[in-house]
Parts: C-alpha cells; structure tokens; sequence
C-alpha cells in the first residue's frame, strides 16, 4: 500500500512542506531512513561519506524526452522552460539552485547532444560549459528517457555518451524514466521487457539504477526524495565522489590553446591578404584614373589653346575695319567657339567617367574584399573542424577504440554464434541422412524378407493342391 509523505523544497527563496524522508535502496520502495548529511571535499579521491551536503545532478537526453520538466519537478517550480514549442527547447546548457529534502541541488539542463545535426564545435562548447556549471563534477548523470514506444535512438544515445565521457560515466549515471500518468496499466518492468535491446543494454549499462518520474504529479513529494536518495546510494557506493575526467580537461585546455594559436595566426594572415588585396586595387584605380586623367589634360590643353585662339579672333573682329575680312574672322570665331565648347561637352563626359568608373571600381573592390573575407571565414570554419578533429580527445579516441573493439568482439561472437548453429544443422542433417539410409535399408531387407515368404506360401499352397488332387485318386482306386 502506497504511503504519501512530504518534504521540504526551498527554490529562490520559495518553500512548500513535505516529508524529508529517504529510500534506503531502490526506487519505488516506500521504505525509508533519514539522510545522513555530511561535508564534502572538492577532490574525487576524498573519503566516502553516507550522503553529501550539495547534489550536483546533470540532466541528459532528446528533445522531447520531458528534461526541462522533469528538472522543474525536481525542483518542484518552473525554473526550466518547457518543451512544448521548438522556440522553448534548451539551446545551451542552464543552472539552477533550490534546496530540496534538506540537501542544496543544482541541476544543470542541457540540450540535446545526441541531435545528428549538432556540430563537434557545438557539442565540445557546451559539454565544456556543462562541465563549468557543474564543476568541481557531477555527482550524477540523469538520462532521461520517455515512457513510450522506442524510435530506436537508444543506440545512438550509447554511442554517443560514451564518446563524450568514456566508460566511467556509467557509474555515475541513473536512468529517469518520465511519463503523465502513462504507466497506470503497465508497470516499468514490463515496459522494460517489452522495450528494446538497446534499451535494455542501457539500464544495464548503468547498473540497472533507474527511477520512474511522473512529471505531472509534483505534489508527490516521495518520487523526488526517493531519486534523491538513489542518487547518495550510488555516490557512498563510487571511489570517486562525483565524475571528473582529468583527461577531459587537460585535453580541452590544450584545444583552446590551439584555437588561440590558429585565431592569432588567422588574424594575421586575414590583415596581410586585406592589405595586399587593398594596394592591389588601390593600384588597379589609380591606373585607371591616371589614363583617364592623361585624356582630360590632353582636352583641357586644347581648350586653353582654343581660348586663346577665340581671344585673339575676337581682338582681330575688333580691330579690323573691312567688313568682309571682319564677318570671315567672326565665322572663324564661330567654329572655334563651337569646337572649344565641344571640347569642353566631351571634357566633362571624361569627368563624369572618371566619377563613374572611380565608383564603380571602388564598389567592384568593395565586394572582392566581401568575397575574400567570406572565402576566408568559410576556409577558416573547415580549417578549425580540421584541427579540432586532429586534436580530438585523448580520452574520446580511447573510448571510440574500446567501443570499435566491443563492437568486433560482439561481431565475432555473433559469427561463431551463426557457425554454431549452422554446424548444429548440419549435423542434423546428417543424422537425419543416415536415419533414412538406415529406414531405407530396412525397408528393403523387409520388402525382399515379404517376397521370400511370399513365394514359400505360394509353393506350399500349390503342393496342399496337388496332395488333395493325388490323394482323392488314390483312394477312389483303392476303393475300387
């Protein structure tokens, strides 16, 4: 019979009653001690006390799989925002406080890495925050996984984890099962046997601790302080206290400072191919302007020459008093007039060219330098996946070794599985081939066995003929 209880939950400063009893083992158990508070120290080689005074728990799983509420639930208010629509889903990694039965809890929501889009940038960034909102470590990984029918993404939620941290997160991992009200007909045991093989390699992955959350029930306090509870088991059962991969972390220090490097180097070569490519087309207008100059000088000589030729015309229209030679020069005067002022029509058209062109070839520059610089920020993005990739983790090649290893010795033995079988036909087989032989060959001796009686009966019939036929002669001659 279930019994309720209450334990007391401080979040921001807000307080509601319940129960701060604990489950001694496991998770649905409604047998409970009283938590053993106690200190802890920062290293993960410190002694093991019965329970510690912070839990830091780190929220893992799908979009979808109910993180966001089941962290709410926890902490028993909305502190993380609801999946409900794509624009709520968690983007980054987020930390939030609240004191829950007795203890201080900081739980840390993170998105979803296990996403085929998410890049090794991405994740490397916001494991590395996790890690910095969790720090010194997490006491435990919570994955979180839905009550309902698999979309067979549990292999590659395994895989992916054990890239990430490596076989010891195992050890520090419980599996949360959420669900609303889904489990009235069906309990986690068989939802469990009916689940999936990679399901069920999960919970076995982690030590077979797993704990049912209803995400919509947060006035049953006991669901809360019963995880929590499995949580201080497992932590007083590890030699290390909480995860913290030393690995990881000097192996991080070691990319960022290759990233400084490959940033510094970046920037550098970015201002030198700028600048060349400035003083190139820097060089390429000033050749142009220069030729375009050159034709406006050459016209602005011929029109100083025409002014003065029309001044003098006019001087000669003044002072010469015979009409005729007087209206020839001012027909001179007219051509000469109408050639300068064509020369000057054709002079600012060269200007206006010169404009045109120097605007033209200042945009045409502006947008080879655009080019260039996205050129270069694509080339710098592979350029940085490329050393990233070169650079990856000591700790993740071992564990992609180990996995790749797991995987062929799986392979390996379902092979000689197969042979196995296949072998055990085939001997089958042939026992039923000489089963035949053998019923065949019996049938044989049989049927030959039947003839032989067969043609005996047949003799002895034809001889009773004979005897009677001889016999009843005999004694009618007798007789006789």
């Amino acid at each position: 019979m279930l019994t309720s209880s209450l334990c007391c939950v401080t979040v921001g400063g807000e307080t509601s009653d319940t129960d701060p009893t604990l489950p001694l083992r496991r998770r649905n158990s409604m047998e409970f001690i009283p938590p053993h508070m106690g200190g802890e120290s920062s290293s993960p080689d410190s002694p093991v006390s019965p329970s510690v005074s912070e839990l830091r728990l780190v929220l893992l799983g799908r979009t979808g799989a109910g993180r966001s509420a089941a962290g709410n639930t926890i902490l028993g208010r909305e502190e993380f925002g609801a999946q409900a629509s794509p624009s709520a889903v968690t983007q980054r990694s987020k930390r939030r406080e609240g004191d829950v039965c007795g203890r201080r809890l900081v739980l840390v929501d993170t998105p979803d890495w296990f996403c085929p889009g998410l890049s090794l940038e991405e994740m490397r960034q916001d494991v590395g925050l996790c890690v910095r909102l969790s720090a010194p470590g997490p006491h435990a990984f919570l994955l979180v996984i839905p009550v309902e029918p698999s979309k067979g993404e549990e292999r590659g939620v395994l895989e992916r984890i054990e890239e990430m941290f490596g076989e010891g997160f195992w050890g520090h991992t419980v599996i949360l099962f959420t669900h609303d009200d889904g489990l009235k007909e069906q309990s986690i045991e068989e939802f469990l046997q009916a689940g999936s093989q990679d399901l069920q390699q999960l919970v076995e992955k982690s030590g077979s601790r797993y704990h049912v959350l209803n995400i919509k029930d947060r006035a049953h306090g006991t669901q809360v302080s019963e995880l929590l509870g499995q949580v201080e088991e497992m932590v007083a059962g590890n030699r290390e206290r909480f995860y913290s991969s030393q690995t990881y972390q000097e192996a991080d220090y070691q990319v960022r400072e290759m990233e400084g490097k490959i940033q510094r180097e970046r920037g550098e070569r970015k201002e030198r191919e700028e600048r060349d490519l400035r003083e190139r087309l820097e060089k390429e207008l000033k050749d142009s302007l220069i030729k375009i100059e050159g034709v406006i000088q050459e016209h602005e000589g011929d029109i100083r020459t025409l002014s003065e030729r029309t001044s003098e015309l006019e001087r000669q229209v003044k002072e010469e008093r015979d009409e005729e030679k007087k209206r020839e020069l001012e027909r001179e005067l007219k051509r000469e007039s109408d050639r300068r002022e064509e020369i000057e029509r054709k002079l600012e058209r060269f200007r206006e060219k010169r404009e045109n062109e120097r605007r033209e070839m200042e945009e045409r520059h502006r947008q080879e330098i655009e080019e260039m610089m996205e050129n270069y920020e694509g080339e710098a993005r592979v350029e940085a996946e490329r050393n990233l990739m070169k650079i990856v983790l000591p700790e993740l090649q071992r564990n992609v070794m180990i996995s790749q290893t797991k995987m062929q010795r799986e392979f390996s033995r379902q092979m000689e599985e197969k042979n196995r079988q296949i072998n055990k036909k085939d001997g089958d087989m042939e026992r039923l081939r000489q089963n035949l032989k053998e019923v065949r060959e019996a049938h044989s001796v049989l049927q030959k066995r039947l003839e032989r009686e067969g043609r005996g009966q047949r003799a002895l019939i034809g001889l009773l003929g004979w005897v009677r036929r001889n016999s009843s002669s005999w004694l009618l001659h007798n007789l006789i």
